[in-house]
This record gives C-alpha cells, structure tokens and sequence, in this order.
C-alpha cells in the first residue's frame, strides 16, 4: 500500500488505515542513567552483570548472553524488561544514539556508563519500539541532535523531545513481530554461514597432513597409501608465453584471467593488450604481490592475465583444483610471506623461483585429489549461498525500516 498522507507509512499491513499518532518520547517513559561511580578495579569480575557499549550498538534487540561482570551493587539502577538503550557518544554523528531493547528478565544487570536508559510506561510494544527506533526517519533525527567536533554526543533531555510515530498497539505488534522473523532468518543464515567457515577451517587442518607427516588426521573411505612429498618445482614450471595483440573484455574476471574467446572478444572492440601472459585451463595463477592473502586459483577457463600474475603450469596431469585448496591453507601463505622478498611490506614479491622451492604433500592419486577438492567446493557453495541470503534479508530490512515507518 503506497499512501502519500500525513504520518501514514508507505507499506501497511491490511485492516489498518488511520494515520499514526506523533508522541513526544518524553512523554511516554522516564529515563535512568547507567553505572557510576565505578573505577578500572570494578570491572570484570561479581556475581553481577552489566550491558557493554557494543551489545547496545550492535543490537536493536540487546543480546542477553553478550554481558560482562561486575559486583552486585544496589545504588546501580538494575535494567528492566522493555527498557531501551541509547548510546550517548560516538565518532561520527551519523552513529550517535543507536538504540537497543532489553527483552530478558535477568536480575542484577545494569547499563555501562556510556549509555542512559529509557524505560516507557506502556506505550509501545517492545519490538515495534527497537525497530521503529532503527529506521530510517529517527536515525535521521538522532543526527542531528548530534554535537561536537572531533566525537559527537548527545543530550538526554534532546532525545527525550524527540516525537516518534505511535500506531495503535495491535499494528504495532505486527510490525515489531515481522522484523521479529526476519532479524531471526538473517540470524539462523548468519549462524550457518559461521558454521560452515569453522568447519572448512577445522577441515583445512585435518583433511591435509600436518608438517612432517604423510597420512592426514581425516580421510575418505578407500585411500590408504601415504601422501607424496614434493617441492612445487617439481610439479610445475612457470610459463611465460605473451599474447600478442588481444583486445579487453568487458566480460566478469576471474583471479585476473580474462577469458579470450572469439564471440566474447566482440563485446568491447578497442582497446588492446600486449604482452598478457597466456593461461589454460588447470593452470595456478597467482598475484605476486598477494599471495599470502591468497590471491591463487586454479584458472577455470583459457585466457590472459596481467603480466603482474606468474602463471605456474603442471608438468603432469594433476587435479588442479586439489593444489588450488592446497595452496589456500593457511600454513602455505605464512611459508609464502615468509619468504617473499622485498624492502617493505608494500613491496613483497613471490616470484617462481622461490614459489618452487616450497615443500608440499598430496595424493598421488587424482581420485583422492578430486574427492577432496570436491568437498571445499560444496562447502564453500553452501557458504556463499547463506552469505547472499543473509544480505539479501538484511538490503530487505533496510528497505522496510524506510517504508513501514513514518
């Protein structure tokens, strides 16, 4: 529903149609103020707990579990379920009172000493208020309450003239329930997406030998024989073949490699390329400069690259992407930075020579090679695909908190 009148949002659920009401917070609550009086010594121990400054941040709904110790003390104002939080400073005007709901009936907890509290009288329902606190109009608003010049603070008694929208109670629960749901979707794929990042980590460690040994911790069914040793020299050379005259394409880039393909080659007629070095398929390609970022894949398709990448071609049939995933561990680029050459940081340099002294085990089997680089793929598939859920729902929240609130 798109409705252009005074304090009526954009988006609307059905069966509600008078306009919102404007209320001045103030009005509604009263507002306590957060730890004092405390030193260094305080913290960090007790049988009481307090809110940190990043949980009010980070959460329009505070995290219960995200707490830190401090002695039970009871001349400290103890939070309540529904209180809010606002952050009363911050570095830039534009994250200067960011708010967070308290939804725990925890006993004993009390709000860091960089944030003041707002406890209302009943007016809003909880999680329309931690939403309709996020959007869009009222972080507006908080800005410009904004004052200082190197950090930025904000005033209670400013905060508190705000006027924020008041739809009747059951619209509000509706709405507090659906962002309720999408910030729980977002959280279940932000959980899987860890998930999945540990595992592959835990995986990298286990699926491939430790330093010194042949046999790794994991293993598929079937594959017994130990794991050759070999320097990267030994199975692959550098190669150096240049293209001669090939034109840009405006085609997506993998790793550097523009693929070079008659029929792709015509969509960006112009501007030319002389000298990129030559890659094929099952060629490791990797940047020089970025190794031990892990800047190293196996090259998916023909095509060129940047003279700036080196170009390492197997002497023999290998799986390629087993010695991708190989080269990825985390162990190899600390052996790749730790002999790159260069006078600084900025100036590291990885070239062949020094890439083919570098020690590796693997499979000599290519079955045992694909099975295992057949697995990072899949995980790193199911990674990708939680990571763009995940930010699909979160660019959807962000469009809502701008059209279902005034």
């Amino acid at each position: 529903m798109d409705n252009n009148k005074p304090n009526v949002p954009k988006l609307r659920f059905p069966g509600f149609t008078e306009p919102w009401e404007r209320r001045k917070l103030g009005e509604c609550g009263t507002t306590f103020g957060g730890l004092s009086g405390k030193t260094k010594e305080d913290f960090g121990h007790g049988e009481a707990r307090f809110v940190p400054y990043t949980n009010v941040f980070d959460n329009p709904i505070a995290d219960a579990g995200r707490l830190e110790a401090i002695e039970i003390d009871p001349k400290q104002n103890a939070v309540k379920f529904g209180d809010v939080f606002f952050t009363t400073s911050s570095e830039t005007p534009e994250e200067v009172g960011m708010s967070s709901v308290w939804l725990s009936e925890q006993p004993n907890v009390y709000l860091n000493s960089f944030c003041f509290g707002y406890r209302q009288d009943g007016s809003f329902d909880t999680h329309y208020l931690a939403y309709m606190l996020r959007s869009q109009s009222m972080r507006n608003s908080m800005t410009l309450l904004a004052q200082g010049i190197s950090r930025f603070n904000i005033s209670k008694k400013k905060v508190m003239e705000l006027e924020v929208s008041c739809p009747q109670l059951e619209e509000q629960t509706k709405i507090g329930t659906y962002f309720s749901k999408l910030d729980s979707l977002i959280t279940l794929h932000q959980r899987k997406l860890e998930h999945l990042q540990k595992l592959k980590k835990g995986l990298l460690q286990k699926m491939f030998p430790k330093d010194g040994e042949t046999v790794p911790e994991i293993r598929f069914p079937g594959f017994t024989d130990p794991w050759e040793q070999r320097k990267l020299g030994d199975l692959f050379y550098e190669a150096t073949e240049r293209s001669s005259e090939l034109e840009i394409l405006s085609v997506s880039i993998s790793n550097g490699v523009y693929p070079a393909s008659e029929s792709e080659r015509d969509t960006n007629p112009g501007a030319s390329i002389v000298n990129y070095k030559i890659v094929c398929v099952g060629d490791i390609v990797y940047n020089s400069m970025r190794m031990w970022q892990g800047a190293v894949d196996a090259s998916s398709h023909n095509g060129i690259v940047s003279p700036a990448y080196v170009v390492a071609k197997p002497k023999s049939p290998t799986f390629p992407r087993f010695f991708s995933r190989l080269l990825k561990r985390p162990q190899m680029l600390h052996k790749f930075h730790s002999i790159s050459q260069g006078n600084s940081k900025d100036t590291l340099m990885l070239k062949f020579d020094q890439f083919a002294k570098i020690p590796v085990c693997y499979p000599a089997k290519k079955e045992e090679q694909k099975r295992i680089a057949a697995s990072f793929d899949e995980i790193d598939s199911l990674i990708t695909l939680h990571q763009r859920k995940a930010e699909h729902l979160q660019q959807l929240k962000k469009g809502l908190l701008q059209q279902m609130f005034v």
